[in-house]
């Protein structure tokens, strides 16, 4: 396949990290958004929900899709969809005309962030797969960490529509950038396959998919579980201001953005399940050891940093395995295995937060972070008993 593959890397990795940016990047603006609509706290937070489901269930459609029609003829409409939930949010004057915008977005956006991995898995071989995933994770991983920051210099010195509109312009580059540098990567060789929920048959019959499906279900509902929840226990148990919290995500990403480099480098030695699986161990341990250190009332600022590079760092390792494993055991359904395990994986990022709420309101924050350990645990297991990659002995 004549393709630049570096050109390529980089335009789907831009328009995969626009999911997550997206994501965060307005959430300085709630309250400007909650005064301008008049609503309450409950349905501007509506506004991030609505956004996780939608990208979780659009990529449960999107995956055959991009198997039979393409991967570029996916990927332009979806960012072109995306641009106008964008400049609907900036022009809405009603909050259900915003919601629709987020809509939108959502729908949108969800293609590129299934056909990044997909056309990583067309173009690269077996063996450069996981170096390429890395590149894209990073760039994924960054979408969280640089919108807040950037979201809140524009509320700050802006009105809250020009979040959306800067949305709007990198959408539009990374829109451009991708109609002129990628051509279409979906193999000569694919055989269509009619559109159904049978597509999805041959991934939920394959116990080392299942088990990917597991652990990214596991791992992005205990990442959404650390955002959401880190700040009440640097209030409620360390007592810190307001305005120091954003300090305390630096090493969970800073331990993402290591993990990830560290990970491409670890296969070198071990063999991407086994990394995986010891990653996923680690993980478990590591929420334990949190959990511990809240029930026994030994968290400190220090301990609490140190556990919180651990997780990102672990979590930053094991999440590129996941979905080189992933393309690499379905080479003529990468589409559909990558949607269904986005599904999967947003549906955790959705999850999380309200069973956690749950748990808060029952019992305390400590509850929350128990059950977090004995699922990452639980899904360890299942990668340790079924997970195996083909290209691997």
């Amino acid at each position: 396949m004549t393709v630049n593959r570096t050109s390529t890397l980089a335009g789907v990795a831009a328009g995969a990290f626009l999911g997550p940016f997206t994501q965060t990047v307005y959430t300085p603006a709630l309250g400007q958004l909650e005064q301008y609509f008049h609503v309450n706290t409950l349905l501007i937070n509506l506004t991030i929900s609505l956004f996780t489901a939608i990208l979780a269930v659009s990529n449960f459609v999107i995956g055959p899709i991009a198997d039979r029609w393409g991967r570029r003829a996916i990927l332009l409409p979806g960012l072109i969809i995306y641009i106008g939930g964008c400049l609907l949010c900036m022009a809405a004057d009603s909050y259900g005309l915003f919601l629709a915008g987020r809509a939108l977005q959502a729908a949108g956006i969800s293609a590129a962030v299934l056909i990044a991995p997909t056309v990583i898995g067309d173009i690269f071989a077996p063996e450069e797969r996981a170096k390429a995933m890395s590149t894209y994770q990073t760039v994924s991983f960054m979408g969280p960490v640089v919108g807040p920051v950037l979201g809140g210099a524009i509320a700050y010195f802006f009105p809250w529509q020009w979040i959306f509109a800067v949305l709007a312009v990198a959408a539009t580059g990374v829109l451009l950038y991708n109609w002129a540098r990628l051509k279409e990567t979906l193999p000569a060789d694919t055989v269509p396959a009619p559109i159904s929920l049978k597509m999805f048959g041959s991934v939920l019959r394959n116990r080392s998919a299942v088990s990917i499906l597991v652990i990214g279900f596991s791992q992005f509902y205990g990442y959404y579980v650390f955002l959401v929840f880190l700040p009440v226990l640097l209030h409620k148990m360390l007592a810190l201001p307001e305005k120091v919290y954003g300090f305390f995500f630096v090493p969970l990403t800073l331990g993402l953005l290591l993990g990830v480099r560290l990970g491409a480098r670890w296969q070198k030695h071990w063999p991407r399940a086994r990394i995986l699986n010891a990653a996923s161990f680690g993980m478990g341990v590591t929420v334990a050891l949190f959990w511990m250190a809240l029930h026994w009332q030994l968290m400190n600022i220090a301990l609490l940093v140190l556990l919180l590079a651990c997780y990102g760092l672990l979590l930053g390792c094991s999440t590129p395995m996941q979905s080189t494993i992933l393309v690499n055991l379905f080479q003529q359904q990468k589409g559909s295995a990558v949607g269904l395990y986005n599904f999967f994986r947003f549906s955790g990022a959705a999850i999380g937060p309200v069973v956690g709420g749950i748990l808060v309101m029952r019992y305390s924050v400590n509850a929350v972070f128990l059950l977090l350990a004995v699922l990452l645990i639980a899904a360890a297991f299942v990668i340790r008993r079924y997970l195996s990659d083909p290209y691997e002995p």
